[in-house]
């Protein structure tokens, strides 16, 4: 992903090119060719490129129309034909930037809600004296601001802005919301730094700073179908392109492959999909991690399947949880600026890098989103609640006697079930609900507690239905949850999700809940779609295991150490936790308790995180 980077002052002062290029050393390392400034008088704006496919090469720096726009832009726009035809111009020769500049010279602000692809940007607006900073619909590529008094500082990294004058200081909204595993939102470990939330816009003007949504994943329309099998032929077209926009001409692309359905299905259908255009095409090749240490987690047998079936063997790799190591992630060429990672990440990331650096791979097709869009959790609630709330008795009779077949309920504990999770959906408060860790101080309770809404039916519920709401609710845990926002030190590659894909999830969203799930069949569309090109065994496997032994044997024999480095840690010593009521859950969990396990390992990841930070870089002041 190219990096963006850049200064807008107050309208009587100036930007310095040398200010911008000390914040550029930072992160000119990622980059694939030497970065490009455009400087007019308190704008400054920075594009070091990532060429990852081929139409990147064209967007090389910052773009101006004849108008004085200015734009930054990183990623890939999909649908750029079709936008090049709305607005008369040719797409042969024309770089995404300039279709992206001549859209807004149309539409406006407008112009975000129409792109397709993965991408962000910073598009500075001549005649408005205004900055906009965007992202995709699903947050595929990061974009942070700051807005201090005097100037707004933007960058795809956060290394900038610790590069930047002036101390830093840890966010301790974001250290509440991670150490009790809660959904971050647009916060960063750092005080005054935010990221740009996906499928929204922020401008920054003279009236201050004005938020847009431009894309949620609330659909307004149904997709409506006679037969099973016309849903299963739109999906296959709109699957197939999802995979085909994101494995085109360009760098090497590495895709990971799990023995999951997920990932093997994007690698089966890019097989199928370039094997059909030329027998002799070369495949994509594959990444896969297995853990031998645990029968029930070991993937192995499932990607070496999907590898014979192809033909093709793949880079294997260790991750087993028992090999974590508990200690500060040291790395002589940086700092990780989010936690999250130990010493044995550092080892994984080396391993990786050693790979890709022999292959020249600069991008990663991930199978990420696809048990949460395409009914992988078997929960009819969502399909029932419907029925409830549009007043459809005998659809909900006879669905619920269905589950509850399945199920082996009674039917009158699942209406009740669905009447019960109706109520919450509505009538609930508008942060989770569930208890905090003991161990959290009361300063981070506060922080949890400042961000809890009334009770009562909030106006954004009304109307909608109730898988709509839980669409939403699970878009924004899957992402919470994607890799590139947890960038590495070493090597920070392109991600690339065709399970995300804008037109996919749009389709997904819209069509009946019971083409996705069905009473004792999971994922039924996926299924039913893909029996041709998925080896069956994939398709028909169980869902995986949960990864909770592993953990807590893993806790387990390093609670001497992990009770030491608690003792004494960075966490107590800023005030940020108890450390007697740590270190009792600690020891309960030691012992096998399963009830804050989580909570605790993203406690410990913060510990090691900063015990890391403050040892290499004097950045972060208590």
């Amino acid at each position: 992903m190219s990096i963006l980077l850049g200064l807008l002052h107050d309208p009587e002062a100036f930007a310095s090119e040398s200010e911008l290029r000390h914040l550029s050393l930072s992160t000119e390392r990622f980059a694939t060719a030497t970065g490009k400034v455009y400087m007019s008088g308190r704008l400054a704006m920075c594009v070091q490129p990532y060429i990852s496919h081929e139409r990147s090469a064209m967007d090389a720096g910052p773009s101006a129309d004849i108008r004085g726009n200015i734009l930054g832009f990183d990623g890939r726009l999909d649908n750029y034909q079709e936008l090049a035809r709305e607005l008369g111009i040719n797409s042969v020769d024309r770089s995404d930037s300039e279709i992206v500049l001549a859209a807004f010279e149309h539409w406006g602000e407008n112009c975000f809600q129409r792109f397709t692809g993965d991408w962000a940007m910073a598009l500075w607006s001549t005649r408005d004296q205004r900055l906009f900073l965007a992202r995709d619909h699903a947050g595929s590529r990061t974009l942070y601001y700051q807005q201090l008094p005097h100037r707004v500082l933007w960058s795809t990294y956060l290394e900038p802005f610790l590069s930047a004058e002036g101390d830093v200081r840890l966010s301790e909204p974001y250290a509440a919301s991670y150490l009790a595993h809660l959904p971050i939102g647009d916060l960063t470990p750092y005080e005054g730094i935010f990221s740009v939330l996906p499928g929204q816009s922020i401008a920054f003007g003279h009236r201050g700073m004005i938020r847009r949504t431009h894309w949620n994943p609330v659909t307004t329309g149904t997709t409506r179908y006679k037969h099973d099998a016309e849903y299963e032929e739109h999906f296959l077209a709109l699957f197939g392109q999802a995979v085909t926009r994101r494995t085109g001409p360009g760098a090497p692309i590495l895709a990971q492959l799990s023995g999951g359905m997920d990932s093997t299905s994007i690698v089966c259908m890019s097989d199928c999909l370039r094997r059909a255009a030329d027998p002799h095409a070369e495949i994509l090749d594959t990444l896969s991690y297995f853990d031998d240490s645990e029968a029930s987690l070991n993937e192995r047998p499932y990607f070496t399947l999907t590898e014979a079936r192809r033909g093709k063997a793949g880079i294997h790799i260790n991750n087993a949880f028992s090999q974590r190591t508990f200690d500060p992630p040291y790395v002589d060429d940086g700092v990780y600026r989010v936690p999250g990672a130990d010493s044995f990440s550092v080892t994984q990331e080396r391993k990786l890098f050693r790979l890709v650096s022999q292959k020249g791979y600069r991008s990663l097709l991930s199978g990420i989103g696809g048990d949460e869009v395409m009914g992988g959790v078997p929960n009819p609630l969502p399909e029932l609640a419907d029925h409830l709330v549009s007043g459809d008795l005998r659809r909900l009779i006879s669905q619920s006697l269905r589950w509850s077949l399945v199920d082996r309920n009674p039917i009158i504990f699942t209406l009740c079930e669905t009447a019960l999770y109706t109520h919450r959906l509505y009538l609930q408060r508008n942060s989770p609900s569930r208890k905090l860790p003991p161990w959290m101080s009361f300063r981070l309770r506060r922080h949890v507690q400042d961000s809890v809404g009334p009770r009562g039916m909030t106006h954004r519920r009304l109307g909608v239905a109730p898988h709509c709401l839980v669409n939403a609710s699970t878009w924004s845990s899957v992402l919470e949850g994607l890799p590139h926002a947890i960038p590495q030190v070493l090597f920070r590659p392109e991600y690339l999700y065709p399970m995300l894909d804008k037109d996919l999830v749009n389709y997904l969203f819209s069509i009946p809940r019971e083409q996705l799930l069905r009473p004792g069949r999971r994922r039924s569309l996926m299924r039913r779609s893909l029996r041709s090109i998925v080896p069956p065994e994939i398709l028909e496997r169980r869902r995986k295991a949960y990864q909770l032994r592993a953990p807590l044997n893993a806790i387990g024999q390093a609670y001497h150490k992990l009770q030491h480095v608690l003792e004494s840690s960075e966490i107590g010593r800023r005030g940020l936790v108890d450390v007697t009521a740590l270190l009792d859950e600690l020891k309960r969990t030691a012992a096998g308790s399963a009830e804050w396990y989580q909570p605790l390992l993203r406690t410990i990841a913060y510990e090691l995180w900063l015990k890391a930070s403050d040892c290499q870089e004097s950045l972060l002041r208590p």
